[in-house]
Parts: C-alpha cells; structure tokens; sequence
C-alpha cells in the first residue's frame, strides 16, 4: 500500500475525511503487524509446550496495561530483527476492554486482539517457564515472569535492577515508546514509506496520550519529539512541512488523534469500582508491606454519590481480596464546571496499622512536591483513611510511589 492509502486510510478511522468524498477503498491486505503477532503467538505457544521457552526472547510491559506498556512491547519486539522474539501482555484478556483508548489504538493500528499474546493464553502462568525478557515500561522483573533480563527500556524511577541488561536505558522522558522509537531509529529510517505504517500508528498514539498531545510546555521531552518525528513520516497523518515546527505546536491532526485517543481514555463513567481499581493497578512490596495503587480517571466525589454503598463495598474487597497493608487511589480527571485537570489521593490502611498511618498519612500531607491539600470524603466511617487534592497536577503514580516507598523505608515500620 502506497504512503499516500495509509495515510487516507488513518485519516478516514480517525472522522477527518469520509471515505465517500476520498473515494478510496479499505484496506483489504492483511496487516503486516497483525500477522507478525498472529504468527509469533502461534509459534512461541508451540515451542512452550514443547519445552523450548528458554530459545525465546519476550518483551513485556508492566502490570497496569496503559497503551505506553503494550505498544512498547509490541514495537520492541516487531521492530527487532530476532527471529524468536514475541511481545507479551500482562493483562488477562478478559481485562483488554478496561482501556477503551487501547482498543482505539489497536484499531487504528489494524490489530486484532486475539492475535496479542495475554496473560490468559499460558495455562499455568508464564512464569511457570523459563524465558530471556526484554522488560519495557519498567525495570524490574515481575513476580509473574521468570528468567534473565537482557534489556531495559524505562522512563520510571531506576530501582537500580538488571544493571548488567543491554540495552539499559532508562530516563525520565513522556512515553516508553519514545525511547523504544529512538532504539529503533535506523530501521524507521531506512523503511520505505508506509512499511511500518500500523505499528508506527501504535506507537505515536501511545506517546500523544502520555506527553499530552505533545503540547509545549507540558510532559514532552526532545526524546518524545523526536520519536514523534520519526513515526510520523510512516503514518503519513501529516506532512513533513507541518512537522517543522512540532516543538512549538504540532500538526491540527495529531491534535485531532490525541484528543479523541484522550477523550475515549476518559470514557469510563460506566464502569465499576472493582473495574476502576483494576484498570490500572500496580502493587508494590515495600519494608515487608503490601502497597496496591490505581490510578483512576474519574473524580471521588462523582463515584461515591453514584453508589457510595458499592463505593466502599468494592474499596474493603480489594484490600481484603490482595492482603494488602496500604491502598492508594489517585484520580485524575478534569472538572465538570471549568474543565480544569484535578487530581486527589485517597490512602487507606489496614486497620492495626497505627504507626504507618501516622507516618504515611504526615508523609504524604507534608510534601512539598505534591502540595496536597486535605478534603473529606462521605462514607469513610471508621475506616482508616485520608483524602486530598493535590496542588501539583503534574505529578503522577511516578512521584506518588517513590514518595511512599520513601516514606515507609525510612520510617523502619516493619
């Protein structure tokens, strides 16, 4: 297919042009990804049961499933020139339907689900194999896999793991599939226009959702520009002339992509709050305590007045259900009335806890960093718990976590 058919093809998903008025017809071939995946899931499931996990390479994202872990693992291992390498997803099938914004970006990419290799398609758990890992998104290996770390490509906190892992990259940029881009440079250019049209499609959607549409001023790194730079061409959304001057305001259509990847991230008003915890969930072992936190992109106020009962009922049974010590849940959303972005921390400890609360609770309310500001919240009752509004919007799960592991490791409450 021509550069100037992809192109047509993904302004067409994305409502810019009809297909009526380009007079173009769909895509017909199969996906050059989209077999990549179905072929690999095919082969490595064989040679699983077979007894040969240890020839294969895997790259696998973290436990939360964003789009910014999948889509790095999935253009780490498409883009890479091993024969046995294949691209793995923590997240149970069952679960994909959680993040209706990777949906988006799967079908823009032209992927089928199905042919993704899930924590639902091993019987008994990866981990009960031995395998080589490509860890992307993170940079330490997780319980749930088992075998040696030959590369790292993260932008969180180094928990200084893997030291000897090649590649080792890990630095504080706005998406994970920036760095895996930038790892890739040379195969991106020396592609031919359009030849990695879908999974450049992945990956540049991944990066507009986790720099924020690439707005000046805001999440956005050089690294993050510049793997924008390097996808773009392939995707043919805009033109290289619109691309000049991306660091100071990019094309109307990747605006145009970003804000309905963004607005369909945020549609999940209909969802529980057990899906909620669960979308995007992370837990930690930190001073010999269980730390769980979800990251949720809907207001505290609206989920306990829809169901304050079920609310609560939903918060007991996820700490109960993991044992866990401390739950945190950090929103993320905008207000209704001035569209304003607003984050809040809800912590809860299991009760016993006496000493980690205080420290904790003094801890999190003493920041500098996240400004936070104490609120009530209806129906706490007796539980142990405190809310704020954070002051700094800016700060995520990112400096949320190293503060709380800061905060318990000093403290020696174990």
């Amino acid at each position: 297919m021509s550069l100037r058919q992809t192109a047509q093809d993904l302004l067409e998903r994305l409502g810019l042009v009809s297909s009526a008025t380009s007079g173009t017809m769909e895509r017909q071939e199969p996906s050059i990804l989209d077999n990549f995946l179905r072929e690999r899931k095919a082969s490595f499931l064989s040679d699983l049961y077979a007894g040969s996990a240890n020839e294969w390479i895997v790259v696998t994202g973290n436990e939360a499933g964003d789009l910014d872990s999948i889509a790095s693992a999935i253009g780490y291992a498409f883009l890479s020139s091993d024969a046995k390498i294949i691209p793995f997803i923590q997240t149970k099938r069952s679960d994909l339907h959680l993040r209706p914004e990777n949906i988006l970006a799967f079908s823009l990419a032209s992927l089928d689900t199905s042919h993704l290799l899930t924590a639902s398609d091993i019987d008994r758990g990866i981990q009960a194999y031995t395998c080589s890992y490509i860890l992307v998104d993170h940079n330490r290996i997780l319980p749930t896999c088992n075998g040696t770390v030959l590369g790292v490509l993260d932008h969180h906190e180094d928990e200084g793991f893997h030291k000897d892992a090649k590649p080792r990259t890990i630095q504080p940029v706005g998406s994970c599939a920036s760095l895996v881009t930038v790892h890739f440079k040379q195969r991106l250019q020396g592609a031919t226009s359009g030849e990695l049209a879908d999974i450049a499609t992945l990956l540049l959607s991944a990066i507009l959702i986790d720099t924020g549409g690439l707005k000046a001023g805001g999440k956005a790194t050089d690294v993050d520009f510049e793997g924008a730079e390097l996808l773009v061409p392939q995707t043919g959304i805009a033109s290289t002339s619109s691309m000049v001057e991306i660091r100071k305001k990019p094309p109307s259509s990747l605006d145009a992509l970003s804000h309905r990847l963004a607005q369909t991230k945020s549609s999940v008003d209909h969802l529980s709050t057990s899906d909620l915890l669960r979308r995007d969930y992370k837990e930690y072992s930190i001073a010999g305590l269980q730390i769980g936190l979800s990251t949720v992109p809907i207001g505290l106020k609206f989920l306990v007045k829809r169901d304050i009962r079920g609310f609560w009922s939903d918060i007991d049974s996820w700490i109960t259900d993991r044992s866990l010590d401390i739950l945190g849940v950090l929103t993320t959303y905008r207000s209704k009335r001035k569209n304003k972005h607003r984050r809040q921390l809800l912590f809860l400890v299991r009760p016993g806890r006496e000493q980690i609360e205080k420290k904790l609770f003094d801890g999190i309310g003493d920041d500098k960093e996240l400004a936070c500001e104490e609120r009530r919240i209806a129906g706490l009752g007796a539980r142990r718990g405190r809310c704020w509004r954070q002051g700094n919007v800016k700060a995520t799960r990112k400096t949320v976590a190293p503060l709380v592991r800061k905060i318990l490791e000093d403290s020696n409450v174990e």
